[in-house]
C-alpha cells in the first residue's frame, strides 16, 4: 500500500512541475510576442512620424 502512495504521490509531484514548466514556457512565449508586437508599433510609429514631416514640409513649401 505504502508503494502504491510513494507512487501516486511523485506522479502528482511530476505533473505538478509539467505543469509548472508550461506555464512558464507559455509566459515565455507570450512575453516574446509582445515585445515583437511592441517593436512592430515603434517602427509604424516612426514611419507615421517621418511621413508627418515629410508632408508638413511639402506643405511648408507650397506656402511660400
Amino acid at each position: 500500500m505504502y508503494a502504491m502512495e510513494q507512487l501516486a504521490s511523485e506522479r502528482t509531484r511530476t505533473n505538478l512541475e509539467m505543469a509548472r514548466r508550461f506555464r512558464h514556457s507559455r509566459q515565455q512565449h507570450a512575453l516574446r510576442r509582445a515585445r515583437r508586437m511592441e517593436q512592430k508599433a515603434e517602427c509604424r510609429m516612426i514611419r507615421a512620424w517621418r511621413r508627418a514631416a515629410e508632408v508638413r514640409t511639402r506643405i511648408e513649401s507650397f506656402d511660400y
